[in-house]
């Protein structure tokens, strides 16, 4: 039998009111279907979410797409453009370099059979690297 709580068909703490505006929410309940404190409780900071943590690893991954091209495209080429890395000049060579240095640095597992590699570009690459599990290093 469903609860309010948990609807048929939906995992457990997912209620359908997830992703609406609070003012579409019955008064005193938040989005992830708790119910706000009688005392006024403070919302908890927004942890740092994708977009976040793609821009702090951004600038790494371009010094290690330079670096697998031994420096033909430039640290900040890279991370002024939006052209796909075969565009800038990254080689086939270079990509399985540059992919070799990402599984070494990260801990992450790139399939170089996957064609967007090629079409993509820094920012593509890095949320691609951020879905995978890599981090920036401090």
């Amino acid at each position: 039998m469903s609860t309010p709580e948990h609807p048929r068909g939906l995992p457990a703490g997912v209620l359908p009111t997830d992703g609406l505006p609070s003012d579409a929410l019955p008064s005193g309940e938040r989005a992830s279907g708790e119910r706000a404190s009688a005392e006024g409780a403070s919302e908890a900071p927004p942890s740092a979410g994708p977009s976040d943590a793609a821009e702090a690893l951004r600038p790494q991954v371009a010094a290690l797409v330079s670096r697998s091209t031994d420096g033909l495209i430039g640290v900040r080429e890279l991370l002024d453009s939006t052209e796909p890395l075969a565009a800038l000049g990254v080689s086939s060579l270079s990509l399985l370099r540059l992919v070799d240095a990402v599984e070494e640095t990260y801990g992450v597992f790139v399939d170089l059979g996957d064609r967007t590699l090629h079409t993509e570009g820094l920012r593509g690459l890095t949320e691609r690297l951020i879905r995978l599990g890599a981090e920036a290093t401090p």
